[in-house]
């Protein structure tokens, strides 16, 4: 499949923009003074083998070679030269039998070093080639040539890293050539450690040495869009596709398009007019339907995949990923059959997981518990079925059918923070605040951000009661010391600790509470809570004027709150206002009618959690 239960990207890999082959060579190397080299006693016969095989007549420069060392068999020189022959021939077993006869003459011969790792590159043999010529950087104290092709492999190895520190210091060659793979190479080593933009810098500077060159155009537009510099990427590719139509600055042209919002459907329309084989049609349609995709344009997609589907009529995955683009672009009776189709071909937890979303979008509750329960019965080890499982039967408030679901998930996963978090989300929907607490707290302690869980913590303890859970409570604010710009943090650590001291009376902490609710005011300025908070402290506290203040704009900000008029008119009594404390007891009672039930509220933390198990479980839809 494209991908399974994820959204498809068209990803360009980070050894796209190398150069074919790095600047190093033999010759080169043999023009350097090195104490390991012997120097050829018979300049003739080795000048007319040099020159044989600069014309590429590899065949009469071993037959010279090889008669002149019959006679000096020690000439390190001459036999560096013959291996380079014997390359050129693709007699690769001879070349590597000269090389390493020069490491026997002279162990630290780092051209030998570097000749052996430049075939063993050419010939595929990477994990053999990087320690060559890692061997060879080191005896030539860092040679610039050889560096860059140790670079080479291993940014094909995919160290990056370590190419990184190869490269660091070297200048950009003189010659042209050479300096448009030096740039090429740092684009590779910049993309592979994720920084597109650099990438992209990289590659401006080496289009800018040869700007007609199609190759480099494209690969920089395509670094471009690793950049996400979508405008740039355009202005790259439309020339080129308006005047070749070549199908890879085609795509890249759409890519930029959708990138920037821009008007793609005639690009579009040309692409899809292309005439092209059988399977070289099935591969585009692929990598054209993968970029609408990536950029939400799901109905566009469809007519690609379809077709695509009946280039391979039983190809499973084929079906799948059709099935997918029709849910999310809302045609569901189509994305229905489709899936069935796919089932019919060979049934997986993966097609039993789709079926349910689009049953349960369909308003087929029973058939979308049944798809689910099919997956995880298909894959019984997997987190994301049970998960999908719990998910549809807390929707539809079955709380103990997904109570059951979810412990037999934690028991298979007991560190997965997601089934913790929708374990705790159950207890507190059916009711049990106190164990959901604990259990979100852990679901917390187990996710590498636990914000999320965090924000259920407050929301479940703010609607309780009793004084706050002190471990809940420790957890929030300790999160919310770690991210001092998070409001909704600030505002649960700061609402529950006056909570905890009103309940008990000590007032002895107030100015802690005090700073991390005007804390959360600033940071959520749309929000409400904060100020209301702020009222009930500050009443409390009995600082009138502050509560005054604060209790007016919780009420123009919820103007609903039958709390907010509550206050106000307790604080007007207070400073003798009697017609405006009136007032606002008229408007307690007219939003005391309005006022939702404790389900109603419930179900809207059931809403944000079903968004917010999706949007940070990208496995599930």
């Amino acid at each position: 499949m494209i991908a399974a239960r994820k959204y498809w990207q068209l990803i360009f890999a980070a050894g796209a923009f190398l150069p074919l082959h790095a600047a190093f060579t033999l010759s080169t190397a043999q023009g350097e003074t090195s104490g390991t080299i012997s120097r050829p006693q018979s300049p003739g016969a080795l000048e007319e083998a040099r020159s044989f095989l600069a014309q590429g007549n590899a065949q009469e420069a071993i037959g010279i070679l090889s008669n002149y060392l019959h006679s000096r068999p020690k000439d390190t020189g001459a036999r560096l030269m013959l291996g380079q022959a014997y390359a050129s021939a693709n007699q690769n077993d001879r070349a590597e039998e000269e090389f390493r006869t020069v490491l026997r003459l002279a162990p630290d011969n780092y051209v030998a070093f570097a000749a052996l790792g430049e075939m063993y590159e050419r010939t595929g043999e990477l994990a053999k080639a990087e320690p060559m010529l890692a061997r060879a950087v080191s005896l030539s104290h860092g040679a610039a040539e050889i560096r860059s092709e140790w670079a080479v492999v291993l940014v094909r190895l995919h160290k990056y890293k370590e190419a990184q520190g190869a490269m660091a210091g070297l200048s950009p060659p003189a010659d042209p050539a050479e300096r448009i793979a030096f740039h090429r190479l740092r684009a590779s080593i910049s993309l592979g450690l994720g920084n597109a933009a650099q990438a992209a810098a990289e590659m401006e500077k080496a289009l800018a040495l040869k700007p007609d060159d199609m190759r480099l155009v494209e690969a920089t537009a395509a670094a471009q869009m690793q950049a996400r510099n979508w405008q740039r990427a355009a202005d790259l590719a439309e020339p080129v596709f308006s005047r070749t139509q070549n199908l890879d600055m085609g795509l890249t042209l759409l890519e930029a398009q959708l990138g920037i919002r821009g008007d793609f459907h005639t690009t579009l329309e040309l692409l899809r007019s292309r005439k092209l084989p059988l399977q070289e049609e099935l591969a585009f349609r692929q990598r054209l339907a993968e970029i609408l995709i990536a950029h939400g344009e799901f109905a566009d997609s469809i007519e690609e995949l379809s077709k695509v589907a009946g280039i391979d009529p039983n190809r499973g995955d084929l079906r799948f990923n059709l099935a997918l683009a029709q849910f999310k672009a809302g045609r569901l009776s189509d994305a229905l059959a489709t899936a069935e189709e796919c089932k019919a071909l060979g049934d997986s937890a993966d097609v039993e997981d789709l079926l349910g979303d689009i049953q349960e979008a369909n308003g087929d509750n029973l058939g979308a518990v049944r798809s689910y329960q099919a997956a995880v019965t298909l894959d019984p080890k997997e987190e994301k079925y049970r998960l999908s499982l719990g998910v549809e039967l807390m929707r539809h408030q079955n709380f103990e059918a997904a109570k059951v679901v979810l412990a037999q998930a934690a028991e298979l996963h007991p560190n997965s923070w997601r089934v913790q978090l929708a374990l705790g989300l159950v207890e507190h929907f059916a009711g049990s605040d106190a164990e959901a607490s604990r259990v979100l707290v852990h679901a917390a302690e187990l996710a590498p951000e636990p914000k999320v869980a965090l924000k259920y913590v407050g929301e479940v303890q703010m609607e309780m009661t009793s004084a706050p859970d002190p471990a809940a409570l420790a957890q929030v604010c300790e999160s919310a010391n770690r991210h001092p710009k998070d409001g909704n943090l600030q505002f649960y650590c700061g609402a529950l600790r006056f909570r905890r001291d009103n309940l008990s009376g000590n007032k002895e902490h107030t100015d802690e509470t005090l700073r991390r609710l005007n804390a959360a005011a600033s940071l959520l300025p749309t929000d409400a809570s904060p100020h209301c908070q702020l009222a009930k402290a500050y009443r409390w506290l009995e600082r009138w004027q502050d509560a005054l203040r604060e209790s007016e704009t919780c009420a123009q900000m919820d103007p609903n709150s039958a709390e907010a008029h509550y206050r106000l008119a307790q604080i007007y009594q207070h400073f003798g206002q009697r017609e405006r404390s009136r007032q606002e007891m008229k408007l307690h009672d007219d939003a005391s009618k309005r006022i939702e039930d404790e389900n109603a509220r419930r179900d809207e933390t059931m809403k944000t959690f079903l968004y917010t198990i999706q949007k940070e479980t990208p496995d599930h839809n």
